[in-house]
């Protein structure tokens, strides 16, 4: 069903609409200035739709304390968390402003997405104007490939026996590697020349605004996209189109 639901829909990729936040996966602290421009790109008295599956089910509670503490400078009229995915309808979807994907471990989230209308409610929630915030395993299920999540000394594990590693596509052929370190750079470039999937790199503290195709660094640190040409490195404030 998933592939099928990719066919169909992979068209609806870069709607004028989608307004993406990513993040790199760091602690809360380094995204202040990040939550008030993730904020800004709602209406007044936004509510919020968390997402935290792909913890461990017995943090998912705690994670909603902890989402509903990042934000509690910034006012939401409601935060409400999401615990099954199959349940999930647009009646219920389309009464919040935002969607909040949390960390955790990539290829368990990609499981539970699996299988759900989740992918088909998404695109039309970034249709109808809504913002999508995914941060480390959130932000990766939303590119091109999940391999990325395999990166670096304290990849994830696919304990889930995913057997599919495509994912999302919403950024097109663009994967996402969160928790970037230099050191990767040969692991990265190899990917994407084995694959022909470039990568957007973010560090913990970087973060990336994706609007009708526009990225724009918004983080403390640079990001670093990796393609066939090689690797090019993006400053806080400036802004590539993909």
């Amino acid at each position: 069903m998933y592939v099928l639901v990719f066919v169909l829909l992979s068209a609806l990729r870069y709607t004028n609409l989608m307004k993406l936040v990513l993040t790199g996966g760091g602690d809360s602290k380094h995204f202040r200035e990040i939550d008030k421009f993730f904020v800004s790109k709602l209406g007044k008295t936004p509510s919020l739709f968390f997402i935290p599956l792909a913890g461990k089910k017995r943090s998912w509670k705690n994670a909603l304390s902890r989402i509903q503490e990042t934000f509690s400078t910034i006012h939401f009229d409601n935060i409400e968390a999401c615990e099954d995915l199959n349940s999930l309808t647009w009646e219920k979807l389309k009464r919040f402003d935002a969607i909040y994907i949390d960390g955790g471990n990539t290829f368990q989230l990609m499981d539970m997405i699996r299988d759900t209308h989740f992918y088909e409610l998404l695109h039309k929630f970034l249709n109808h104007g809504g913002v999508v915030n995914g941060d480390s395993a959130g932000a990766i299920v939303l590119g091109s490939h999940i391999e990325t999540a395999h990166f670096g000394l304290h990849g994830d594990e696919n304990k889930a026996g995913v057997i599919s590693y495509q994912g999302l596509n919403l950024l097109g052929s663009w994967a996402i590697h969160c928790h970037y370190k230099k050191r990767e750079d040969k692991e990265i470039q190899k990917f994407v020349l084995e694959y022909g999937f470039p990568v957007i790199a973010l560090h913990d503290s970087s973060s990336v605004y994706l609007s009708n195709r526009n990225l724009k660094v918004i983080g403390k640190k640079s990001v670093s996209v990796f393609t066939k040409k090689g690797k090019k490195v993006i400053e806080v404030g400036e802004s590539i189109r993909l």
